[in-house]
């Protein structure tokens, strides 16, 4: 596995950059990564294992406050190259990933860092200003004890130069530390003054990449080699991300430890505070230009959605839509109900509720739905006030880090939203932090093991969970065969891979074999392939273990009488794809009629009368949905009322509202996301008595 040096692209001089390694420098294990400001290329950030920030043009004057006009300036600035190279140092810091800074790269790190610059020497500065092609040359002295002195083992040198602007001394950055003056005393090189807790930083105002004479080594070649080597000693592990579809690998990243989920969640703590007292309407413009964004940038988010779970191109889509559909209400509905609520407006004593933010809150999410999920829970969370640290699923780290990305490009502070990258060891480390809520999409098993490890901490932990949701098709359906349809979308749309999924289907034995025969005719018509394919309407499973976790049902199933009717089979070709699988004559005996399946198959069952369907859907340890179909509302209501889930279906199935609550029941879950009790859940009431 090679590492990786991420250079942050300018437009002059970006090649002397790359020409300073060689290819002896880079050998067989290390390799550049051009990250462009222009391409927005952020999601390359996260695999990089040391970064140097370049020269080139000004600060835009905002980062400092500095004057609009100013002699040397320049035609225009790179306020959105100023944003993206800001990401890169938070992130290298962060993660103590090796980084160098140099010239311009130097200058953004002790602004970033609360420090200012001298935002211009004036035409007078003939020692540093770059007037023709050969760059300026100039002594400096080094700061004993200073890892540049470390470095270069020399207390004086000759470097280059080519600059109009410098670190103001008298505004040195939080944290950092002078090493190295000019004969001016310009401020040469800045580096962390805590060396114990920070990363390998060094800053220098000079261009190394330039310098080529002997007498040069120290402050160029010394550089380089000591760089290379905290590259090399940087081991972070990798997260490996696979395209279900193809089986190639997409890209590898770093994944979180602890110390950098530490890091991330006081970072979020100091920022909820800032975050909370903006007002709920500003909050919430910052939501509509993420909504905005996700429309704006549906192709390339629906392309990597697919790349990275497999889902077909058109669900892809459909999803970015749903999000934005539900992102709509919560921004059109948080007013009213984050809003003060006054109970008694008159009389001696007043009485109102007020809604307040938890924190910082968890949310740890799931790779079928990253997007739908997702805004579920970070939307109105971030606009009620709280901060978010995101876990998102390793099946969908990238989709997360585009979401990220989204969020900050729309103005929510960095240290109001990050994200924790990794696999369930990462997700087990936000469980030790003292997080003001928790609130986790995904298996029963895992829900289980998150409520009862945050417990002891009494606070709100909302787990959306599991299901093994049950359908009944009564015996006085009109349209037979637009029943059999709706059903078999419950069961296969995203390849069965939804919480709320049909997973068991009973058929009263009136029309029992004509269903049946019409769900094994429309099953054949639908197109498995390629995901990226419009035709394509079934995909890849997301991961490679559930083919063997389904084919075990379907064994277990075919071994206690039941009759596989079609798939069930794994194509010969690339990719996690499995065929379709349709069984009958199940009973509750079988895995496949009682255990979650999360995938495309399906146990049919005959039954005589509504009361055996009702006992039948009745027989479970979740509690999610349950649908039935019939001409008859009385009839079917009288199923739905019994049923002991959180949502009922009649004549539809599959389908989750942003108006109404979405919940689950006994292992199905606890809590409510969507409409306002959605919104609500990520607050706490204050009652207010006032008398006065």
């Amino acid at each position: 596995m090679k590492k990786r040096i991420g250079i942050s692209f300018t437009t002059t001089n970006y090649p002397f950059y790359q020409g300073w390694f060689t290819q002896k420098d880079l050998g067989d294990d290390v390799q550049l990564e051009e990250l462009s400001f222009l391409r927005n290329n952020m999601e390359d950030i996260y695999r990089c294992d040391g970064f140097i920030l370049t020269g080139g043009i000004d600060l835009d004057p905002s980062l400092y406050g500095g004057k609009e006009t100013y002699p040397n300036k320049p035609q225009s600035h790179q306020e959105q190259r100023d944003l993206f190279e800001s990401r890169i140092f938070r992130y290298a810091q962060m993660n103590k990933i090796p980084l160098l800074g140099i010239c311009r790269g130097m200058q953004l790190i002790n602004v970033l860092e609360g420090g200012d610059l001298v935002q211009d020497l004036g035409d007078a500065n003939s020692i540093h200003r770059k007037k023709e092609e050969k760059d300026l040359e100039h002594e400096i002295d080094i700061l004993p004890g200073s890892l540049l002195h470390q470095i270069g083992n020399r207390t004086k040198g000759l470097v280059n130069s080519a600059h109009h602007q410098a670190i103001d001394e008298r505004f040195i950055g939080r944290g950092l530390r002078v090493n190295a003056y000019g004969p001016d005393k310009t401020v040469e090189g800045l580096e962390y003054a805590d060396k114990e807790n920070n990363g390998f930083m060094l800053c220098v105002q000079w261009h190394p990449e330039r310098l080529k004479t002997e007498d040069h080594i120290p402050f160029s070649e010394n550089i380089k080699e000591r760089f290379l080597y905290e590259v090399r000693k940087n081991n972070m592990n990798k997260l490996t991300i696979i395209n279900p579809a193809t089986e190639t690998v997409i890209t590898e990243i770093n994944e979180d430890s602890k110390d950098t989920i530490d890091r991330k969640y006081q970072s979020l703590k100091t920022g909820q505070i800032a975050w909370s007292a903006q007002t709920t309407q500003k909050r919430i413009e910052c939501l509509i230009r993420f909504n905005d964004l996700l429309e704006e940038k549906k192709e390339e988010l629906a392309g990597l959605l697919t790349a990275e779970t497999g889902k077909p191109l058109q669900q892809a889509y459909n999803e970015l839509n749903g999000a934005r559909n539900r992102i709509r209400f919560f921004t059109e509905h948080a007013p009213k109900y984050l809003a003060d609520e006054w109970i008694t407006p008159d009389g001696v004593t007043k009485e109102k509720i007020a809604y307040e933010p938890l924190g910082v809150i968890g949310n740890i999410s799931a790779w079928n739905y990253p997007y739908l999920v997702g805004v579920n829970v970070f939307i109105p969370a971030l606009a009620a006030g709280n901060s978010v640290f995101y876990k998102p699923s390793e099946y969908a780290t990238l989709t997360g880090l585009k979401i990220q990305e989204l969020l900050y490009l729309s103005g929510i502070p960095q240290d109001c939203f990050q994200v924790a990258i990794g696999r369930g060891t990462v997700g087990a480390e936000l469980l030790q932090l003292p997080l003001n809520g928790y609130y986790f999409t995904g298996s029963y098993r895992t829900g289980k093991y998150i409520h009862e490890a945050v417990a002891h901490k009494l606070v709100p932990c909302q787990l959306e969970l599991g299901g093994k949701d049950p359908l009944y098709v009564m015996d006085d359906i009109e349209d037979l065969e637009s029943a059999v349809a709706a059903v078999l979308e419950g069961v296969i749309y995203n390849n069965g891979q939804s919480c709320c999924a049909v997973e068991r289907v009973y058929v009263h034995e009136g029309i029992y074999d004509r269903f049946v025969s019409s769900y094994v005719k429309q099953l054949a018509l639908l197109k498995l392939g390629d995901p990226t394919d419009p035709a394509t309407e079934i995909g890849p499973l997301s991961r490679k273990e559930q083919r063997d976790f389904l084919l075990d049902q379907i064994q277990d199933a075919v071994s206690k009488g039941a009759r596989l009717l079609a798939g069930g089979t794994i194509p010969e070709r690339k990719g996690y794809f499995m065929e379709p699988a349709v069984l009958t004559q199940v009973d509750h005996s079988m895995k496949i009629m009682t255990e979650e399946s999360f995938g495309p198959v399906i146990g049919i069952q005959k039954v005589r009368d509504d009361e055996e369907a009702l006992q039948l859907m009745q027989d479970t340890v979740y509690g999610l949905t349950a649908a039935v179909y019939s001409r008859n509302f009385q009839r079917a209501e009288s199923i739905l009322q019994r049923m002991n889930t959180g949502t009922v279906y009649w004549n539809c199935c599959d389908r989750v509202s942003a108006t109404l609550p979405w919940s689950g029941r006994k292992h199905s879950g606890l809590g409510s996301t969507l409409s306002y009790h959605g919104i609500r859940a990520f607050t706490v009431p204050k009652a207010y008595h006032l008398r006065g």
